[in-house]
């Protein structure tokens, strides 16, 4: 089944259709990621729905940028052409996994909507899902870009697991999802539990399941295999010896399936015993590191929201906080007693961090 590049907009904006603020998603850059064109065939498209009257184009925000950036609606007139293209559409089969299966079932099995699947479809007719739902808070991402670029380039190339490394609420998971959300690969994201391997694989396996997989603890290498998607370890850090063992079989069963790939996110304190590779990996090229450093004293200013800020109170937030994006976050919003839980922070040095972020010149 082969959409044309402006019925892949459509259904791209299709979801964003009540969105009262400005989203990354509804973006050239954002429509390019969501539906695979490549970013230069985008404002074709765009330009194309613009004058047959189903797109409109915006000015706005997103938050973390500071410039305006156009942003895309469909009007009601393309609302109305892109729920009737759903509705063609529903009927059609897909391929995903072994299966194939129409539209409207799988919709109905994987509780989406049918304009979801039908955005998911690669040229081949295969559904892959786009996004994936991550229960984790939202995170401003600033001075990222090398360390997306880093991961950018991991995916294409042949190496077949990356582990990014830094301190609690330096930004890992922030950076892991903006690099899924911009894959256009079946993602499979997982939060580690530090004593339970068994969980971890039937986690595994549940996720698979909805890509098209057996669903199977037992058969998680098969599925990896013939899915080939990006496996996503969040947490991993101090662990047991089993959940040790399971990771480096996941390398393995990775390293063995080309096209599949592992990324673990991984506290910067874990110990040498609970890596699961060794230097032998690294030479060989099977895993690559990325670590990832604070935020430089103006990113720390940005992120603060406080353009105002005097150079001494500065100085003394990033002294303590070292640039880590979490940490400012939570200065920002004011919040003691989730920065009490999350920091080694004395009391009083909460109090002057508060004070500090907040100080004029």
């Amino acid at each position: 089944m082969l959409l044309t590049a402006a019925e892949r907009v459509l259904l791209q904006l299709l979801p964003l259709w009540s969105a009262k603020d400005a989203v990354r998603e509804a973006t050239q850059e954002g429509i390019a990621d969501g539906t695979g064109l490549r970013r230069s065939h985008v404002p074709r498209a765009v330009k194309r729905l613009l004058v047959d009257g189903s797109v409109e184009m915006r000015e706005g925000r997103l938050r973390g940028r500071g410039r305006k950036v156009r942003v895309y609606a469909l009007t009601e007139a393309g609302i109305r052409r892109a729920r009737e293209l759903v509705a063609g559409l529903e009927s059609e089969e897909v391929r995903f996994g072994d299966r194939r299966i129409s539209i409207a079932d799988l919709a109905a099995e994987l509780r989406l909507p049918a304009a979801e699947i039908a955005a998911g479809l690669d040229d081949e007719g295969r559904y892959r899902p786009r996004k994936v739902a991550l229960a984790v808070p939202r995170t401003d991402l600033l001075e990222r870009k090398a360390d997306l670029r880093a991961l950018t380039e991991w995916l294409a190339a042949a190496v077949p697991a990356a582990v990014v490394y830094g301190s609690r609420g330096m930004g890992k998971t922030a950076l892991g999802r903006a690099f899924v959300a911009g894959a256009r690969r079946p993602v499979v994201w997982v939060d580690v539990t530090p004593d339970d391997a068994a969980r971890l694989r039937e986690d595994l396996a549940k996720s698979l399941r909805g890509m098209g997989g057996s669903g199977t603890p037992e058969a998680v290498e098969g599925d990896i295999a013939s899915l080939k998607p990006i496996l996503v370890l969040d947490g991993y850090g101090e662990v047991a010896e089993g959940i040790v063992d399971a990771v480096a079989a996941l390398l393995a069963s990775v390293a063995s399936s080309p096209g599949a790939k592992l990324l673990v996110l991984a506290q910067e304190a874990t110990p040498s015993y609970c890596r699961f590779y060794g230097v032998a990996e690294i030479r060989r090229r099977t895993v690559q590191e990325v670590r990832l450093k604070g935020l430089s004293p103006e990113a720390t200013k940005q992120l603060l929201g406080n353009p105002k800020i005097g150079e001494e109170a500065l100085r003394q937030v990033y002294l303590l906080t070292k640039g880590c994006p979490l940490y400012l976050c939570l200065i920002r919003d004011g919040d003691a007693s989730k920065l009490r839980e999350v920091s080694r922070f004395t009391p009083a040095e909460i109090r002057l961090l508060l004070f500090s972020g907040a100080a004029a010149r």
